[in-house]
């Protein structure tokens, strides 16, 4: 006891003071609690339904042009809706050519008429109805004048290629291509003996063409080449081949033709 009445304990603090062990073990028992809530069964489920969320919408090429990439094609959609053609009729005129040994005994086909009804699918891809009609001739063995009405009846699929890159010139052209069935109606008529019925044949046509705005979404003017091939039940026909050296009737058909094709 010293002067002053207090009496001083060796090792130990004043009441309600902590040493440096107990404050160490009540670091290490918030240390342990924190670990067993941030790491529970629940909190590591949801951790890793987020992450598996993340990782199933995560940017994939799949995802980038698959089915669930819609905002590029809702973007051409409304482009074609403002700035696209839907419905277009057209009439035009041209020649209508045959090749091979009929064309050596055939003359005529122009002038060629040409009329079409059009549907657009979207900036690339058209369907068209199309009638096309042309007069040809050629002397028979008796030297008379056969008139022959060759017509076609068909729908074709267009495709446009795309231009936006290319020269000025190509795009204002505005080119496309297209695959045609269709069926060719050939008609003879001879003003002597009886007329010979009408041959109706399958014919598949390959075309190439330009179409040059005159008012864009509105008024164009068409250039366009077509090749068809067709066999009439007289291609074989040897008739002409000892009195004009024609062995047979064979031959394709072709036409190139021009007009004018309103849109809306």
């Amino acid at each position: 006891m010293d002067g002053c009445g207090i009496v001083k304990k060796k090792g130990r603090g004043y009441p309600g003071t902590v040493g440096p062990k107990q404050l160490k073990n009540k670091i290490f028992v918030m240390f342990g609690l924190w670990m067993m809530l941030t790491h529970s069964p629940r909190a590591f489920a949801q951790g890793a339904t987020q992450k598996s969320e993340e990782d199933d919408f995560s940017s994939t090429p799949q995802l980038d042009y698959g089915e669930f990439n819609e905002a590029e094609d809702e973007n051409r959609t409304t482009t074609f809706y403002q700035y696209g053609r839907f419905f277009g009729f057209s009439i035009g005129a041209g020649y209508d050519g045959v090749t091979g040994n009929r064309g050596a005994l055939w003359q005529g086909g122009f002038p060629m008429v040409d009329v079409r009804v059009h549907y657009w699918f979207d900036f690339h891809f058209a369907l068209q109805l199309a009638f096309s009609d042309a007069q040809h001739k050629y002397t028979d063995l008796q030297n008379y004048l056969v008139s022959v009405d060759l017509s076609r009846i068909g729908i074709d699929f267009k495709y446009y290629f795309d231009t936006q890159d290319s020269s000025a010139p190509l795009t204002f052209a505005n080119p496309y291509v297209y695959l045609g069935i269709g069926n060719y109606r050939k008609t003879e008529n001879n003003p002597i003996t009886e007329a010979v019925p009408s041959s109706n044949v399958p014919v598949f046509s390959l075309g190439v063409g330009f179409e040059f705005p005159i008012r864009h979404r509105s008024t164009y003017f068409y250039l366009e080449g077509r090749f068809n091939i067709a066999n009439f039940p007289d291609s074989g026909s040897n008739t002409f081949s000892a009195t004009r050296g024609i062995a047979d009737l064979s031959g394709a058909f072709y036409n190139a033709c021009g007009g004018l094709l309103f849109t809306w």
